[in-house]
């Protein structure tokens, strides 16, 4: 089963067997806020995207930090979320 996003609802909440939290608190944070930098969920993982771009060696140190696990952020499930970039960079297919 490829990984998935998971939704923490508390702090306190422990992660599942396979998860890793990608938080604002962690260094997988997403740095643009709602209200903040970005008006919406989809305008704030646009700008991360976009980020990410610019930041190939996020990209480069996920891949072998972030791959195959479950992603955990505070994002309601039904909402865009930077876990979702995360997730796509993360277990895209490498070069041989």
């Amino acid at each position: 089963m490829a990984p998935q996003r998971f939704r923490i609802t508390s702090y306190l909440q422990s992660n599942p067997p396979n998860g890793k939290r990608v938080t604002r608190g962690s260094r997988w944070g997403n740095p643009f806020r709602i209200g903040h930098e970005a008006a919406d969920a989809v305008e704030a993982v646009a700008l991360f995207r976009d980020h990410l771009q610019q930041h190939s060696h996020l990209v480069e140190l996920a891949s072998r930090e972030l791959r195959g696990f479950d992603l955990g952020c505070t994002c309601p499930l039904d909402q865009p979320c930077h876990a979702d970039v995360w997730l796509e960079v993360a277990n895209q297919a490498q070069p041989p």
